[in-house]
């Protein structure tokens, strides 16, 4: 008897699978998660982002540029300073699926924790 290849089912668009993977390689830095995850709520100068993620303004300004090009990030020009800010909404639900993956972990850890101690009591 023959067996027949079956074709995946996938739910995603191959293009969309390109365009967020690029997003999820740029995201993969701890410094840029830290700074999207700061400009989240509030837009920020370079030298406020700077300061809050202790990078030199050399590193900061090649990670914000990175990310504006691939539409992560928006930016505006007041005067002297760049302000940037969000400028993609899927970045913002990734941040809020890691905040509640991160909250998960915690409780799972507690409960973990918690089975432990009973148990060798």
């Amino acid at each position: 008897m023959e067996k027949q290849l079956v074709e995946p089912t996938t739910v995603l668009d191959v293009n969309f699978v390109k365009d967020v993977s690029k997003v999820i390689k740029c995201l993969g830095h701890p410094d840029r998660l830290r700074i999207v995850e700061l400009l989240q709520s509030t837009p920020m100068k370079v030298k406020d982002i700077q300061a809050m993620v202790g990078l030199t303004q050399a590193v900061t300004s090649q990670h914000l540029r990175q990310m504006y090009h691939l539409g992560i990030l928006r930016s505006t020009r007041e005067g002297q300073n760049v302000i940037y800010s969000m400028g993609s909404p899927l970045v913002l639900r990734m941040l809020h699926c890691l905040e509640e993956t991160q909250n998960m972990l915690k409780e799972d850890l507690r409960w973990a924790i918690t089975m432990k101690s009973t148990a060798v009591e």
